[in-house]
């Protein structure tokens, strides 16, 4: 995945006319290798960049591959809106502010710059409050009030209280196939000021604050033993899946590591709210469509 993406920027970055979507590179290797990318070989990424640069389409490379579509779909519905163009606020010596164009990561980790948390893949352990059941998301430990960052830009679906996940929010990606889960936010003050359902967040907005809280019908209620941030990615193809026994979701370990490179900062925006807000502001098309 870094290989992809980091050949995906260079090639928009030079001038030599030939272009990488990341995506596309992963499918023809996913056909490659069988989908397991343990079983990875750079000659076939060599080579399939050689055609590339020689005038070859990616449509005729993958032609008679039988399986190029699916891996296509599924890395796209996966990482779609992660790479592509937007702008960020720069300050100058000045201290005058500018957008700033660029092309590269526009996703970013759910958690804020500066702040620490660790993380292990816990992805389909055995969960047990209510009934035992499997555990469909990456657990992030950190400290409590810990700023959490919304991770693409999207419009909030969920807010509220799940017994499950206490204070939880639910934001769906604008093109509809990723719906992202941050759960078990702080006690008493689980949201940044103002939020509400239906509302639409920029990625790299702080959303909320890192708790405890779930595990209890009674609302606002601490009974997670660790703090600690629940962040889940659901995959949506079809809208018959939602809340339904056809659920895809998917381990985000890897993604989480992934998007350690991109990390929103943040600082303190009102002391009597106790609110945070990032410090560069950000923009992408999606957002003004």
């Amino acid at each position: 995945m870094e290989v992809a993406y980091r050949l995906d920027v260079e090639s928009h970055q030079n001038d030599n006319g030939v272009t990488y979507n990341w995506i596309e590179l992963l499918a023809y290797l996913a056909c490659k290798n069988g989908g397991n990318f343990k079983n990875f070989k750079q000659e076939d990424l060599t080579n399939l960049l050689f055609c590339l640069e020689n005038g070859q389409k990616m449509e005729d490379l993958t032609k008679d591959l039988k399986y190029y579509a699916y891996y296509y779909e599924s890395y796209q519905a996966v990482l779609g809106g992660f790479v592509g163009n937007y702008s960020i606020e720069v300050t100058d010596a000045d201290d005058n502010k500018a957008f700033e164009p660029k092309y590269g990561l526009k996703a970013f980790l759910p958690i804020a710059k500066n702040y620490s948390f660790s993380h292990y893949d816990d992805f389909g352990n055995s969960r047990s409050y209510g009934f035992k059941r499997t555990h469909l998301g990456n657990d992030l430990m950190g400290s409590i009030g810990t700023p959490v960052i919304a991770v693409e830009s999207g419009t909030i679906e969920h807010l509220g209280w799940n017994q499950y996940g206490g204070w939880r929010i639910g934001i769906r990606s604008f093109d509809g196939k990723r719906y992202y889960y941050y759960a078990h936010l702080r006690k008493d003050h689980p949201y940044v000021n103002g939020l509400e359902e239906g509302m639409t967040v920029k990625a790299g907005d702080v959303i909320g604050y890192l708790g405890m809280t779930g595990y209890s019908i009674k609302e606002n209620v601490n009974n997670i033993n660790v703090p600690h941030l629940h962040f889940g990615m659901q995959l949506i193809f079809d809208e018959s899946q939602v809340d339904s026994p056809n659920e895809i979701w998917i381990d985000v370990y890897q993604i989480i590591e992934f998007l350690k490179k991109n990390r929103s900062e943040v600082y303190l925006s009102n002391k009597d709210t106790k609110d945070y807000f990032r410090k560069y502001d950000f923009m992408e098309d999606s957002l003004t469509e």
